[in-house]
């Protein structure tokens, strides 16, 4: 039911905050997978969410900070689908949970976007890698004037095990997040 009344005003706002979607015949139609995506706005996940939503009308699980969570658990998990950061532990268990049923996670590797200094994190290496889930990167330029943001969305990447540490990983998974939101025409 929520899903539903959430359409009826999602749907015409992202329409006019977005003037672009490119790559959206790679959002896989069966597997589940972890967003990865840059971020600058707070609006990015709502953005991040629509061409998801539109082609395959499922809910994305992002990890966020707890900032929100004074509106209470059932707004921010059940009805965001938001896994709080809380403990890293936890959320991180919680995500594997998620894509084990088959949901989608969505991560933003540079962290908070008010953060003075953005230090990737590689917990969606770590993730992608210990539960054999692909990750989709989505480069967003956002913005909260109307026809002002475009979404680029690459072709899912399956990682595998090598000598290269998280870190290193998920800065080059990132520079082709970076490398998508460039080629935003």
């Amino acid at each position: 039911m929520v899903h539903t009344i959430v359409k009826l005003w999602y749907y015409p706002i992202c329409r006019i905050l977005l003037r672009q979607i490119k790559g959206a015949e790679n959002i896989p139609l069966k597997t589940p997978f972890i967003i990865i995506s840059n971020h600058e706005k707070l609006i990015d996940p709502i953005l991040v969410y629509y061409p998801i939503l539109k082609k395959l009308n499922k809910k994305i699980h992002f990890l966020a900070k707890p900032t929100w969570w004074f509106l209470g658990d059932a707004i921010c998990r059940k009805w965001a689908g938001c896994i709080p950061l809380f403990n890293s532990k936890k959320a991180f268990s919680e995500m594997k949970e998620y894509l084990k049923k088959g949901k989608i996670i969505g991560i933003f590797p540079e962290g908070y976007i008010k953060a003075k200094i953005r230090i990737l994190k590689p917990g969606a290496v770590r993730l992608a890698l210990e539960t054999n889930t692909p990750i989709l990167p989505i480069g967003i330029k956002s913005s909260y004037l109307p026809f002002n943001s475009t979404i680029n969305i690459g072709k899912l990447i399956y990682l595998k095990k090598n000598k290269k540490s998280f870190e290193e990983q998920i800065k080059l998974l990132m520079e082709e997040v970076y490398k998508l939101k460039d080629n935003i025409s």
